[in-house]
């Protein structure tokens, strides 16, 4: 390992951005803390501090999100990590930027549409110069992809329907303006069927039933998710949906605004829905949640297979969605740094690293089981 400082994380001073951070203390990893506060960044790093039980191996540095500032800390690192959304907002100087600098990129959005823009817009060109761009390297929908992967290992299976459960969720400051962004979305919340992306409807709940649970759950398409994009040119997969049940305390105050959006920006223009999302986003804002805890965060994703002739379903435990988040972007981090990229470009973490290998580390860890 490294004992050069060669990652970044951006938006360092946020919630996600703090447990990344103090994972890579735990790590004995050195990191920069880049953000566009001083304050909060020193106020983030002694929270960090506090929770390692010591000094970190931590320098901080200042930077708006131009590719003027960005570029010369991006030359520093080998690794950008950026936990600052809403990504479609936000997001593209620092992709952007760590193109041109040569850094790998991942990033925690749960933004659809943002995934599948840098896709399109980046994919090719991350893959020509061996970097990987890999956005949504967490919870949600990184766990999905590695579910997806063991199901995907049963030959014949060509459509997944991905189910995320999560026993009181509770959203970060950042990203109850990201998802506001990603559930009130009525035109691409993507699915896909037959091999094309179909719009998901933004106002209908669905009931599901989880695999653990006698009771029936209610699930939103939840921005369409991530893993219709990463499969959409998959040879192997025909048919892709994802729903998630992020909690019933959440559902009825989710559904509300966006009832309260299709009625009220009818004739707004992109910009103005997404400042109507972001106003929202700060009514709603409670402050930062505590470190969510393995036991009171307790998370399945229930991935079902399906083919001509076979059927096949991978459980898999997942709990503490933020903390599990950090694991895997320094995980990802780590694996970098040793060479051990399996494909670069536009990639999931299961197929950026190998979704097996994930599996085993995380459950040494304690965080998942494994497939039987």
């Amino acid at each position: 390992m490294t004992t050069e400082r060669k990652v970044l994380v951006y938006g360092a001073s946020g919630y996600t951005g703090k447990l990344i951070c103090e994972v890579f203390a735990q790590r004995n990893i050195p990191f920069y803390m880049a953000g566009r506060s001083q304050d909060r960044l020193e106020e983030a790093l002694k929270i960090v501090e506090e929770r390692h039980g010591k000094s970190v191996d931590a320098e901080i540095c200042i930077a708006n999100n131009t590719p003027e500032e960005l570029t010369p800390l991006f030359e520093k690192v080998d690794v950008v990590i950026n936990v600052s959304g809403p990504f479609m907002q936000l997001g593209w100087p620092i992709v952007e930027t760590a193109l041109k600098t040569n850094c790998h990129y991942l990033d925690t959005t749960g933004e659809q549409d943002w995934s599948l823009a840098i896709k399109e817009k980046y994919g090719q060109a991350f893959e020509d110069k061996g970097l990987l761009l890999n956005p949504a390297n967490s919870y949600m929908w990184a766990a999905g992809a590695m579910a997806a992967e063991v199901v995907l290992e049963t030959e014949g299976v060509d459509s997944l329907d991905i189910l995320y459960q999560i026993d009181h969720g509770l959203p970060s400051e950042a990203s109850t303006k990201s998802f506001l962004r990603m559930v009130c979305n009525n035109t691409s919340q993507y699915y896909l069927e037959l091999n094309e992306l179909k719009v998901w409807p933004n106002d209908e709940v669905f009931r599901v039933a989880g695999a653990h649970r006698n009771a029936t759950l209610r699930a939103l398409p939840w921005g369409g998710a991530n893993e219709p994009i990463w499969y959409m040119d998959d040879p192997r997969v025909r048919n892709c949906k994802v729903l998630t049940a992020v909690g019933e305390h959440l559902i009825d105050p989710v559904t509300s605004v966006i009832a309260a959006f299709n009625e009220q920006t009818v004739n707004m223009t992109q910009q103005e829905k997404e400042d109507w999302t972001n106003e929202m986003g700060n009514k709603l804002d409670t402050g930062e949640p505590p470190k969510d805890d393995v036991d009171v965060q307790r998370s399945v994703i229930i991935c079902h297979g399906q083919g001509r002739q076979v059927t096949k379903t991978f459980v898999m435990n997942l709990s503490a969605p933020y903390t599990w988040t950090a694991e895997v972007c320094v995980e990802a981090t780590e694996r970098l740094f040793n060479g051990q990229l399996k494909k670069a470009g536009y990639q999931s973490a299961a197929t950026a690293f190998g979704h097996r290998e994930l599996l085993e580390t995380f459950h040494a860890s304690g965080f998942c089981n494994l497939p039987e």
